[in-house]
């Protein structure tokens, strides 16, 4: 039996039946784990502090940021990666080496540190010389690593082993039939048995992608994000570090990656995703971590929730808010469920200024938890924020 946890479509829509599809919240800038998955702004372009006179400056106070509690499941302490890609796969050396950097590095030690991560080890690689498969499913994964195994060119899994898996162009990844890779998921890691024991792995598929990133930096972003989670959270029947309860001072629900997905940044030549860190989120930073240097602020719905019948309108105040002065930035309103609307007045503020949040429920407008989410999103100067509105039915 699989279970799953998946780094969504960044800026998708959820659908009734994609129930987890996203998983994010006051989030990170140039990150990963997105229906453009991969709609990046250029936030070179974004302006950065204000010149209010910090004598008068009186910072509005936003709702308190998500911490992300501990269940008391097993994390992995010191992950081996063993990497499986296929020798058609033009890229597959350069997926190798991420693996080979990415838990050795000091952004990983950096970022995992606090979820009781430490370094880990590339413990070995196979390029599966047969054709790739045109489709590769849960079921079909199981296979992949159990022959792998039997053959003798991959470990027998273990408590700390991650087997990473890159499918090539032409394979479509699926899970449960009909959650489709690059549709609704960007990767997604999981737990599968083989030979008995439990075999944790992460997976990202090749995706078609757009906002100037290679299909190499595109993979790896997702990559890392799973691999985080894997490392963190890596058996959902026990878990660990996960928000699972939804309410309106923490609406997310999912790994610490999740509460980051965003755009990607590039870290010693690799692109990967931010983290969550609950000490910055406790000290009021920003806690999408490695983050540039600013002050924290964004965009948040006077309401923590609000209750909406199918086919009618309804309004909320949006304010404004940054912890020290900082320009005019831009926002926007994302609703998660394609059956509802939503409209701001205005799309740029300051600290201080407020904006009216429009919201249109279709007659079909089903609640969903995950899904029953608007996501407020504000920009500056290389870091995005995200807080969210829930929306109920009677």
């Amino acid at each position: 039996m699989n279970d799953r946890h998946e780094s969504p479509m960044l800026d998708g829509m959820c659908t009734p039946r994609v129930l987890v599809c996203f998983l994010l919240v006051a989030g990170c800038g140039s990150d990963g784990g997105g229906a453009d998955l991969s709609s990046a702004v250029d936030l070179a372009d974004v302006p950065d502090l204000g010149t209010t006179d910090l004598a008068t400056f009186t910072p509005v106070l936003p709702p308190s940021l998500p911490i992300i509690p501990n269940h008391g499941g097993p994390v992995i302490a010191s992950p081996q990666i063993v990497s499986l890609t296929w020798q058609s796969d033009s890229i597959a050396a350069d997926l190798e080496a991420f693996d080979d950097w990415q838990v050795t590095s000091t952004f990983w030690s950096d970022l995992m540190a606090e979820w009781g991560v430490g370094p880990g080890t590339h413990a070995g690689s196979y390029r599966n010389p047969n054709p790739a498969p045109a489709t590769l499913d849960e079921a079909a994964v199981t296979t992949l690593i159990d022959s792998a195994v039997t053959a003798g060119v991959v470990p027998t899994p273990t408590a700390s082993i991650i087997y990473t898996i890159y499918p090539p162009s032409g394979t479509t990844v699926t899970q449960s039939g009909s959650f489709m890779g690059c549709v609704d998921f960007q990767a997604y890691h999981s737990v599968t048995t083989v030979k008995g024991k439990q075999a944790f792995y992460a997976i990202a598929p090749r995706c078609a992608t757009t906002s100037g990133l290679s299909a190499l930096d595109f993979t790896t972003w997702g990559m890392s994000h799973e691999v985080m989670e894997a490392a963190s959270d890596p058996d959902p029947k026990l878990p660990a570090w996960l928000i699972n309860t939804q309410s309106p001072t923490t609406p997310e629900l999912g790994e610490n990656a999740d509460l980051c997905t965003g755009h990607p940044t590039k870290i010693q030549g690799h692109e990967v995703t931010r983290n969550y860190s609950n000490v910055a989120a406790m000290a009021g930073t920003r806690p999408c971590v490695p983050a540039p240097a600013g002050p924290m602020f964004g965009a948040f719905a006077d309401l923590g929730e609000v209750t909406i019948t199918p086919g009618t309108q309804t309004t909320v105040t949006v304010r404004f808010y940054s912890t020290a002065p900082l320009a005019a930035f831009p926002i926007s309103a994302v609703a998660r469920s394609a059956d509802l609307t939503v409209a701001l007045s205005r799309t740029t503020g300051k600290n201080g200024d407020t904006a009216t949040l429009t919201i249109t429920a279709a007659a079909g407008y089903v609640e969903y938890p995950g899904a029953n989410l608007v996501d407020l999103r504000a920009i500056s100067s290389g870091y995005q924020t995200r807080h969210n509105l829930i929306v109920h039915t009677p």
